[in-house]
């Protein structure tokens, strides 16, 4: 009989628009028309939205039907906009919906809602296909359930617990040792990345209407200049700084004015003619690159899972898919050493929930009720990994999918330290360490309303943020000890001073680290601590310091150093030839 195999599964990612909100589109439904309603909400629905106040329900949904939210956002005309499905958990009277996951989109009020018994699959409306790198093993973060035993007085169980009952429950995750093909997988546990082209930019349009992060529809005063199939890049700024916005999208299908991208904005965007220009990127451009940069933010973005598995006779039929969402990447490892290649470990995960394709238990329900958590959602299997490219099913503009990414890796031997201005050209490994010390947090409220059973966080809190470098370093040649030339400056005398060189009041400073790991012209990771990149005196000034650095006398030849380096903050800056980062 067939099986699934480890070889057969595959995991990819993608970016929220709301806590808890993964992104997928739904336009190829089967509606039932008895059922239907619009959003009753003045400043409408927002992403990461789990309740939901309606009007106008002749008949009203019950709990366990599921619905399509938009795309039609008024009484009178159809607009084309986003539009999802999920499963109604539980009915407030007649006009409040408890959904089964927080909405990936911004819906506007009076947009419909209408329910439907299934979802046709479509290339182009699958998201969740980011490959973060070259990965072996996967920590699904299925549901811990907190199942407690209860002791009652007085009924002679003879020391065993008298009745369980459910606690809360934990979906926590981790992906360890993947390899770095690009960037993409950085930015989670450090905050936003933006996006610029090098060169290329062409014509000139702007925003008409406010956009808001997670819209995949956008609408531009003039789209004559624009086809489907181009390049753009959106709130364009040729130095981009914490404070901007800027990013690079693909048009899949343009309608008049109106856009659609092949992939949510990460950003909300204004339509002031003076801060959000749309320019069009000519890709064929000679020596084009793009650079990304990601910089610190307090809230994390949060990251949706989706975790495929076929069976050894590649039966569809029988695929087997969960779903995480609200995910925040709590920590994360950045490292390499001799020999080896640059990776990454997502090493803690904290999701809110799941969902699955797996609908019925012959003891549950008399084997007819969809089982808790089951949703009709989109099957994410093999040809749809990669970028999206919402290719369009008329053929009219039609993108490969990208598929999993082709770059090399980086290695090793490619990487560059310098430390305190001097260059450490015999670093045998290093590895950092982020973590954002994350709490899952339960509150008293309406999502265990109903046939969900959701008992886990209501939400993901960061907390303190640290930040830590070890480094396995061997003693550069010998030197005049007494020497006042700045190539003096070694790892002995830096851990004796502390960061503090006594030139300021206060005086501890640090100082700067630059690691660089370099594939080809233009093709880059940069690391850079402090963020920009100069270490002074004072709160929030201050770079690295060396907390330990031993120079023990070991069978190692030449003599070995294991730092242990404490540093505040830090910027990560890539150059390569992908666009768009999710």
């Amino acid at each position: 009989m067939a099986v699934y195999r480890s070889d057969q599964a595959q995991l990819t990612f993608a970016t929220e628009g709301g806590h808890g909100g993964y992104p997928e589109l739904a336009s190829g439904i089967s509606a039932d028309g008895s059922k239907v309603a619009r959003i009753a909400m003045t400043a409408g629905l927002p992403a990461g939205s789990r309740q939901v106040t309606v009007d106008n329900m002749g008949t009203p949904p019950v709990s366990g039907d599921y619905i399509q939210i938009g795309p039609t956002v008024s009484a009178d005309s159809v607009t084309t906009r986003e539009s999802e499905v999920r499963r109604v958990e539980y009915v407030d009277g007649t006009t409040g919906l408890t959904l089964d996951a927080p909405t990936a989109f911004f819906h506007a009020d009076n947009t419909n809602i209408t329910a439907v018994t299934a979802v046709t699959a479509a290339n182009k409306e699958k998201l969740i296909s980011w490959v973060p790198g070259v990965y072996e093993t996967v920590e699904v973060p299925d549901p811990e359930q907190a199942i407690e035993g209860r002791y009652l007085l007085g009924t002679n169980q003879k020391r065993n617990f008298y009745v369980a009952y459910k606690g809360q429950q934990t979906f926590s995750g981790a992906l360890g040792g993947f390899i770095l093909l690009n960037g993409w997988p950085l930015r989670y546990p450090i905050g936003k990345v933006t996006s610029i082209p090098s060169d290329g930019l062409t014509s000139r349009t702007y925003l008409s209407a406010a956009t808001k992060k997670g819209d995949i529809y956008i609408d531009v005063n003039s789209a004559s200049a624009l086809s489907a199939g181009d390049v753009i890049a959106i709130d364009h700024t040729a130095s981009p700084a914490f404070s901007d916005v800027c990013e690079i999208r693909r048009i899949a299908e343009k309608s008049t004015n109106n856009l659609k991208l092949n992939y949510p904005l990460q950003f909300n965007h204004t339509n002031t003619t003076s801060s959000t220009q749309i320019r069009s990127v000519d890709t064929s451009t000679a020596g084009i690159y793009y650079q990304h940069d990601i910089f610190e933010t307090v809230d994390l973005d949060s990251i949706s899972w989706n975790v495929h598995m076929r069976d050894s006779a590649e039966a569809g039929a029988n695929d087997f898919d969960r779903r995480y969402f609200g995910g925040h990447v709590g920590s994360m490892t950045l490292a390499a050493e001799e020999g080896g290649l640059l990776t990454a470990s997502w090493d803690g995960i904290n999701f809110q929930d799941m969902v699955h394709d797996q609908k019925f238990h012959s003891s549950y329900g008399s084997g007819t009720t969809a089982l808790p958590g089951y949703a009709l959602m989109q099957s994410i299997n093999k040809d749809d990994l990669g970028i999206p490219q919402g290719d369009l099913s008329d053929g009219s503009a039609t993108y490969d999918s990208s598929g999993f990414p082709s770059t090399e890796p980086y290695y090793f031997s490619q990487g560059s330290l310098s430390m305190f201005d001097v260059e450490f050209a015999r670093l045998r490994s290093f590895s950092i360490s982020i973590s954002n010390n994350e709490e899952p947090r339960y509150y008293i409220g309406g999502q265990g309303k109903g046939t969900r059973r959701h008992r886990g966080p209501t939400e993901i809190r960061e907390q303190q943020r640290e930040y830590s470098m070890s480094a396995s370093i061997v003693l550069p040649d010998s030197l005049d000890g007494s020497s006042a030339d700045e190539t003096g400056r070694r790892l002995f005398t830096e851990l004796l001073l502390e960061g503090d060189y006594g030139t300021t009041t206060p005086s501890m400073s640090g100082f700067a680290i630059v690691l660089t790991f370099t594939r080809a012209a233009n093709d880059t990771i940069t690391i850079t601590i402090p963020d920009d990149g100069t270490a002074a005196a004072g709160g929030g000034q201050q770079g690295a310091f060396i907390r330990s650095a031993p120079h023990a006398v070991s069978g190692d030849n030449p003599l070995q150093v294991e730092a242990d380096i404490l540093f505040r903050n830090m910027k990560i800056q890539i150059k390569d030839g992908v666009p768009f980062y999710p």
